[in-house]
């Protein structure tokens, strides 16, 4: 990606587990690498291991500090409260992360006239009744969380065609791998404590689009050095679905403890959560020239020989 060489990047959140994977990719293509993180949900592990970044310490909702910093061409703003029940019992706290934060980074990329991504997700669309589901399907959020998002979408609009700047977004299935604290690290854990017995918070039967970082990283990388991204959103989901019961029973067969693991549901989840997440990814795959490589099954084996978790 020749179009990134010399130019100045800001990535917001970069301390966190897409940011780390964003920066470390990033550091081998730009030389001028910030990452703006206010270290709550981050780690200094993540920051430490991209050692060509500098680490500006920082919270989005802090504008001032925002617009003291150095001039950048592209900023990627992935900061953002992401967990659903959280947002659900704090939704104003959800609504200053995730919307007001995101104006006043609009504002940052708004002064220095900077390309900015923004990372949405899938929870903007809620339950949706269209499977797969095209960016075109419309915003329905069934969380906070969700209705944050839209909100900074909606902003993200309003900046690109008010004040013309080149805005692109993408939308996020369920990222996973290594560093990332998710369903699959969870039943990791509850296995390596209990190999006996695993329990599924909900039925068991909601079910969600795995996507690889790498493939994302990929995504993200091009949508940010490509004009023809500008004004574009794209959905980045590996394009199948699998439902949590069906995962589980998959990480059991790798782990060789199906017939020794009693798998359980609570049968209730969370406030907010969704049934379905399965993305139509047909628009990234044409436009960015973008097929996601990495199969679920495959890394989870790679996540697990990380783990050492006993076989």
């Amino acid at each position: 990606m020749g179009e990134l060489k010399g130019k100045k990047v800001l990535v917001t959140g970069g301390a966190g587990f897409i940011g780390y994977h964003l920066c470390k990719k990033l550091s081998d293509l730009t030389s001028n690498l910030t990452i703006y993180d206010n270290l709550s949900s981050g780690k200094m592990e993540n920051v430490k291991d991209v050692p060509k970044a500098k680490l500006v310490k920082g919270d989005i909702l802090d504008l001032k500090k925002l617009l003291t910093l150095d001039k950048f061409d592209i900023i990627y703003h992935l900061a953002a409260q992401v967990v659903v029940p959280y947002s659900m019992e704090n939704p104003l706290i959800d609504f200053e992360t995730n919307a007001k934060g995101t104006v006043q980074v609009l504002e940052k990329a708004r002064k220095d006239h900077a390309k900015l991504v923004f990372a949405s997700s899938a929870a903007v669309y809620g339950n949706p009744s269209v499977f797969p589901t095209p960016e075109t399907y419309g915003f329905h959020p069934f969380s906070c969380y969700g209705l944050s998002k839209v909100v900074g979408e909606e902003y993200c609009n309003m900046y690109q065609s008010q004040y013309s700047l080149d805005i692109a977004i993408t939308r996020f299935a369920n990222v996973y791998g290594s560093r990332c604290h998710g369903v699959i690290h969870d039943f990791l854990d509850k296995l390596a404590a209990n190999p006996g017995k695993l329990e599924i918070i909900g039925t068991g039967l909601q079910s969600r689009d795995f996507i690889h970082i790498s493939d994302v990283v990929d995504a993200l990388v091009t949508v940010g050095s490509e004009d023809s991204a500008n004004g574009k959103v794209y959905n980045l989901g590996y394009g199948t679905t699998i439902s949590i019961i069906d995962l589980a029973k998959m990480m059991l067969k790798i782990l060789n403890l199906e017939k020794k693991t009693f798998i359980s549901t609570t049968g209730v989840s969370w406030q907010g959560d969704v049934t379905k997440i399965w993305f139509d990814n047909s628009k990234a795959k044409k436009e960015l020239n973008w097929n996601p490589k990495v199969n679920l099954e495959d890394a989870i084996k790679e996540v697990i020989a990380e783990r050492k978790l006993s076989k």
